[in-house]
């Protein structure tokens, strides 16, 4: 146990042990503490002045001890693991009181970042500096530092606007599964944000040899994202619905069809957009943490079902299938998977009824 007595003899895993108590919510480890303990890291002076640095900023919130304690440097690389957080805990300092130093301290680092795992966490900082800057759109310029797939996919995914991900797509530099990503990012939202006619445009972007099947959870492995369910031509669905593209082009027309509301509740339906990971932010202070850039709204395709239900002038077989699919978000566990927000069981219970009794010679019922 870290937190519990400190080790006597080796300097690191004294280290180890002030840094655990410095995570330790309930009673953190006193700076006191750990001046008293100089002795013990003579052969380290300098880890004993990186650990002073990292109470002042993770538990007294002092970044300005940290730039007191750590002054900028030239490294040259490879930097050791001890001067690499030095370094590192001086950008989070810099970030930490908004300093327009912080984004030049980042990118300075990039370069002497050799070691194992140090260019990672390094892009990682500069990433999140310019996520929480608002300025997301500098880690896919030309001459971006961020190389890390995974890092430009979450700000694609979570942060990215309609500009910024038409942009990628379009360009032939970079890598087929970030363009694919960027255009599976761009349809998605603009067909569950209401952004029909865009949808229909940006259809042209889906390559001829794109696969139909697979799911978004394939992305990172070898496969290709289905972007091809965008395209296809033949009929999908239970509700005798055409072509997606053709659903897309009425809804552009007329947003409030309720056939078209319909088909496009079953292609998010019948291809995973139920669980989509694009239209929640994860919490903060993580990458992707920040409000998206995408404008718009997520239509939840339970939403559908409810507001064609509420309006009484939703025609019969509509609202037959309506009821039908509502009552079927929740089943077989009785938890909704359909999204939005929940109702009441005897909510479900009536709409259940009416379907049975008011469209008694329905299919549906």
């Amino acid at each position: 146990d870290v937190a519990g007595s400190a080790p006597g003899g080796d300097p690191v895993l004294l280290a180890v042990h002030d840094l655990a108590g410095m995570r330790d919510g309930d009673k953190p480890i006193r700076r006191e503490e750990i001046e008293a303990q100089r002795e013990s890291f003579a052969s380290i002076p300098g880890l004993h002045e990186y650990l002073l640095a990292a109470h002042d900023f993770y538990v007294a919130n002092k970044p300005d001890a940290v730039l007191a304690a750590v002054p900028a440097a030239k490294p040259q690389a490879p930097l050791s693991h001890l001067e690499f957080s030095r370094q590192m805990l001086r950008g989070m300092a810099l970030d930490a009181k908004k300093s327009p130093a912080a984004r030049e301290h980042w990118i300075a680092l990039v370069p002497v970042a050799a070691q194992p795992l140090q260019r990672s966490a390094v892009e990682l900082a500069l990433a999140l500096h310019d996520e929480q800057a608002g300025k997301v759109e500098r880690v896919f310029a030309a001459d971006s530092q961020i190389t890390n797939a995974k890092m430009r996919e979450i700000l694609l995914e979570k942060i990215a606007d309609a500009e910024l991900l038409r942009r990628q797509v379009k360009n032939p530099t970079l890598p087929q599964p970030e363009r694919d990503e960027a255009l599976w990012v761009l349809l998605s939202k603009e067909l569950t944000r209401g952004r029909y006619g865009d949808f229909v445009k940006d259809l042209a972007l889906v390559p001829a040899d794109a696969p139909t099947e697979g799911s978004y959870d394939d992305l990172g492995n070898t496969l290709r994202l289905p972007l091809g369910i965008f395209t296809q031509t033949k009929e999908l669905g239970d509700y005798d619905c055409p072509p997606l593209k053709e659903t897309a082009a009425k809804l552009a027309k007329e947003p409030k069809s309720p056939k078209a509301l319909l088909c496009l509740g079953d292609f998010m339906r019948l291809n995973g957009f139920d669980w989509s990971t694009g239209d929640s932010q994860p919490e903060k202070p993580q990458l992707g943490s920040t409000t998206s850039q995408f404008k718009g709204k997520p239509l939840p395709r339970f939403d559908i079902y409810k507001a064609l239900i509420a309006n009484p002038k939703t025609p019969a077989d509509d609202r037959a299938y309506a009821l039908y699919r509502a009552v079927y978000c929740y089943a077989p566990s009785q938890n909704n998977s359909c999204g939005g927000d929940d109702v009441p069981q005897k909510q479900r219970k009536a709409w259940f009824q009416e379907l049975k009794s008011r469209y008694p010679k329905s299919k549906w019922a």
